[in-house]
């Protein structure tokens, strides 16, 4: 792999963490305010600002995560067009990894420090928003990237020109296109 290969994912991934990043602080945030409002799970005692740092920590959190799963996209996506993926199938992809980096962080950190592994008691509500997050964050950029590549290419039905997953014409393209037989008509 060369390094402007190398330098575009990992800006890729960097990227990608940004994203997840925000989508997870602006979802902590909501749930927190919302459950508190309701009286569900999170005490009244929990205001505005404390919401606010716990949303903080989720959105880093979530900004590592996907960092992690661009790294999964890398491996298990490569070559494949936006149109062939199933904004559904990533969203599954985006909650396992979430919910396997989650669990890998606590085994880790727990290693280091000498503890044991946390009961799951302890972290069930992290595994669970892990999970619902992860999904949400992965489905909704694929659906969203989706949509928005088929908005501004014009579609899939308009063969001879640019469709979803295309990239930018290059020259080597036109001459390889020159030289290939003309598709037929039936």
């Amino acid at each position: 792999m060369d390094s402007d290969n190398l330098l575009r994912r990992l800006g890729g991934a960097v990227k990608n963490g940004v994203v997840w990043g925000a989508a997870w602080f602006a979802l902590a945030f909501v749930t927190i305010i919302g459950l508190r409002t309701i009286g569900v799970v999170v005490p009244a005692e929990i205001g505005v600002l404390d919401a606010l740092g716990m949303a903080i920590r989720v959105g880093i959190f979530g900004g590592l995560t996907g960092g992690a799963f661009a790294a999964f996209i890398s491996l298990f996506y490569r070559g494949r067009r936006l149109s062939e993926i199933s904004w559904a199938r990533f969203a599954f992809g985006g909650a396992v990894v979430a919910v396997l980096f989650m669990l890998a962080f606590f085994a880790i950190g727990n290693w280091a420090t000498g503890d044991r592994f946390p009961a799951l008691d302890d972290i069930l509500s992290d595994l669970i928003i892990a999970v619902v997050f992860g999904g949400i964050s992965a489905g909704a950029s694929m659906w969203a990237a989706q949509r928005g590549e088929t908005a501004s290419i014009g579609g899939p039905d308009r063969y001879d020109g640019l469709h979803a997953g295309s990239g930018p014409l290059r020259a080597t393209d036109v001459a390889h296109r020159a030289h290939a037989p003309a598709r037929r008509e039936d």
